[in-house]
């Protein structure tokens, strides 16, 4: 039964009525002489993303331009709204604790503030509410990190872990969020990021202008990934590939990840220009499995394997952001014990996850 009270009919939703309601007291405490503050709890709530970015707009620039200036203190578990405001100007709140992100509370420079004002985006904002944050260097990583850690058999979903692809510069930027002298930020952060040095035996063609391992003296590779992971702390660890990159180090790392890697690299190299059909993705799938038989039997090692695997990536013959769909899609049938994963993922996911 609807029971209907009075005549009148508005056009505008409750989170209109909502911003309305926040503009109407930012105008009368803007009049007031005594100390205005204003507290809003969930400023988000019924609102779409567009209008929550617009609300945010209005109440920093009426706060400002009031005379007193109005100070104005929002809760929040909206991106949309995080990623609006400074990060200097935020207050993290976990476990119980606040922890305020101005300059001096953390290990952010002036660079880093500058930096982050222009590429800290709503994808990237989901950060401040994770209870642990993967911060990665691409889209493969991104699409293949969670699928890999469900089947292993622990989930970032449940875990509270966000995943953040922050490309290739700016890595240390975002995990300075999280650094601070004294008591750190309760949240467990993995920059996960590649090795780049070739293994022995790289065909020169797949070199480039890496340097390769074989080259190199345990000292030196050692400094190499010391100078990677710089800016570490008790919360926030740097995981670097143990050879090369990730889909190297996946399919060099155990057969049932090479024949993942290696059908997914293959449909890939099918899946360019359009997506294919469900029967000439399980054509190239059985295709790609009867290699990996034939390399079991013909004795390949695991490193000339994981070569062979991704050799179409290297070469441009394949994208890694569709290989790692399609790996990703075929994670949902296998399970993996630890020891199948490269060490450094193992040592990741446990950081990230607490432990299998």
């Amino acid at each position: 039964m609807l029971i209907g009270l009075g005549q009148e009919w508005t056009k505008r939703g409750l989170g209109y009525n909502n911003a309305l309601f926040m503009a109407a007291e930012l105008l009368l405490l803007g009049n007031s002489g005594t100390a205005p503050l204003l507290l809003i709890e969930e400023p988000e709530a019924h609102l779409h993303p567009q209008l929550q970015s617009r609300v945010m707009e209005l109440l920093h620039d009426h706060a400002e331009e009031s005379s007193p200036p109005v100070q104005v203190i929002l809760s929040t578990h909206s991106p949309h709204l995080a990623c609006a405001v400074p990060v200097q100007h935020l207050t993290l709140v976990a476990r119980g604790k606040s922890f305020s992100l101005a300059p001096g509370c953390t290990w952010l420079d002036a660079g880093d503030y500058a930096f982050l004002s222009r590429f800290l985006d709503v994808t990237k904002a989901n950060l401040f509410f994770a209870r642990a944050v993967a911060i990665v260097e691409g889209d493969a990583e991104a699409l293949l990190l969670p699928a890999l850690a469900l089947a292993t058999g622990r989930s970032f979903g449940k875990s509270g872990v966000s995943v953040v692809n922050v490309g290739h510069t700016g890595l240390f930027r975002y995990s300075r969020i999280f650094q601070r002298s004294g008591e750190q930020i309760p949240v467990a952060v993995a920059c996960i990021r590649d090795r780049d040095l070739v293994p022995k035996d790289t065909p020169k063609d797949m070199r480039g202008e890496l340097r390769s391992s074989a080259e190199m003296t345990p000292a030196e590779i050692a400094a190499h990934v010391t100078v990677l992971k710089a800016g570490e702390s008790a919360n926030v660890q740097t995981f670097v590939s143990d050879h090369w990159t990730l889909e190297y180090d996946l399919a060099a790392a155990s057969w049932p990840l090479a024949t993942v890697m290696h059908r997914a690299v293959q449909c890939a190299r099918v899946s360019e220009r359009s997506w294919p059909s469900a029967d000439k993705l399980a054509e190239v799938e059985r295709r790609a499995e009867d290699d990996i038989t034939t390399w079991k039997s013909e004795g390949v090692s695991l490193s000339e394997v994981g070569l062979r695997v991704y050799r179409p990536l290297r070469m441009k013959n394949a994208s890694k952001a569709i290989a790692a769909q399609h790996a990703a899609r075929l994670l949902k049938d296998v399970s993996l014990p630890d020891g199948e994963l490269p060490p450094y993922l193992r040592d990741a996911f446990s950081h990230l996850c607490g432990g299998a």
